[in-house]
């Protein structure tokens, strides 16, 4: 068996190991960051197949690489595949445009950050990792297109939010749903037509170790509950919008539109990333999210140019069903 066989076998073998890995995710963080990097990991195993049967190995491993090629492929089945409840393009304007941007705390360049959400010319801008320095730049620019808001910034501002809104708020509240240091807020929005709808802006913690792993979950349990309450309540539809910290191809994403009953503005949007926006990480991950119950449809998703943060904005054009 030569060398490059050997090495071959056991990078396939360890491509193995990593996808049966991420079934586990939902209970342990490490497997839901292995679960991240699917598209990364397709990176890899694509030439290792090609090689593969170039080398002629055996059946069985030409197979194995075969089978965890389908394995990513149908996990990222949503990247291309819509969920087939897309508002067909064309046919009106959009109700209601909204963005989401994680601006990043520590961002030096806030004036390209002020600049990107004033291009952005959303009826509703959910700003994440709010600092104070930000929040008073937003009161006292932006107050004149954006009279209805609601800040709960935070120092050093990593969990810092806050939602600007061209649009009234008839209800607005900050509220916790897991950690009192990781704010979420709630408004009740009300349409040029009169219609209303409730948004729901968050931004639960990275899964990096254990504890922020299970903190993120509960915090996505609970907030589906909360969704699936709103719902039952009024019967108006719901938006969520934030950095989510999981990728569209998590089981741990999957579970969550199926507890809330929402869909997501990402299926059928490709890979493009919002999170790296530098270019040394290759592909990035797709963390920031709108998502919405029924009642809404979704026109046109778009991914905006970077602003010196490590994400990248995401607009979102709406309507009514």
């Amino acid at each position: 068996m030569s060398v490059a066989t050997s090495a071959l076998r056991c990078s396939l073998l360890a491509l193995l190991i990593v996808a049966v890995s991420g079934l586990l995710s939902g209970w342990w963080w490490f497997a839901e960051l292995l679960v991240s990097l699917r598209v990364q990991q397709l990176c890899v195993l694509v030439p290792l197949v090609v090689l593969a049967f170039l080398l002629r190995t055996c059946w069985r491993w030409r197979l194995l690489g075969v089978v965890l090629l389908f394995w990513h492929i149908w996990w990222l089945r949503s990247a291309w595949i819509s969920d087939g409840r897309s508002v067909e393009q064309g046919l009106s304007a959009a109700d209601l445009t909204v963005c989401v941007s994680n601006v990043q705390a520590d961002n030096p360049d806030m004036e390209s950050v002020l600049r990107s959400l004033r291009a952005c010319d959303a009826d509703v801008i959910a700003v994440l990792e709010l600092t104070t320095a930000l929040r008073i730049r937003l009161q006292s620019e932006f107050a004149a297109d954006y009279p209805y808001f609601i800040f709960a910034e935070r120092e050093p501002g990593h969990f810092g939010i806050g939602v600007l809104s061209r649009l009234p708020l008839r209800s607005s509240a900050v509220v916790n749903y897991r950690l009192p240091s990781v704010p979420s807020i709630e408004a009740q929005l009300e349409l040029r037509g009169g219609d209303r709808v409730h948004l729901i802006a968050t931004h639960p913690r990275p899964p990096m170790d254990a504890w922020q792993h299970r903190m993120r979950n509960e915090h996505l349990d609970v907030l589906a509950a909360r969704v699936v309450e709103l719902r039952a309540a009024s019967q108006l539809p719901v938006i969520v919008m934030g950095d989510l910290n999981v990728t569209p191809w998590s089981p741990t994403f999957a579970r969550f539109q199926d507890r809330a009953g929402l869909r997501s503005v990402t299926a059928g949007g490709g890979l493009e990333p919002t999170w790296y926006s530098r270019p040394y990480f290759v592909f990035g991950l797709v963390l920031d999210h709108v998502l919405h119950t029924e009642g809404i449809g979704s026109l046109r998703r778009r991914i905006l140019p970077g602003s010196g943060s490590d994400h990248r904005a995401v607009l979102v054009d709406l309507r009514l069903e």
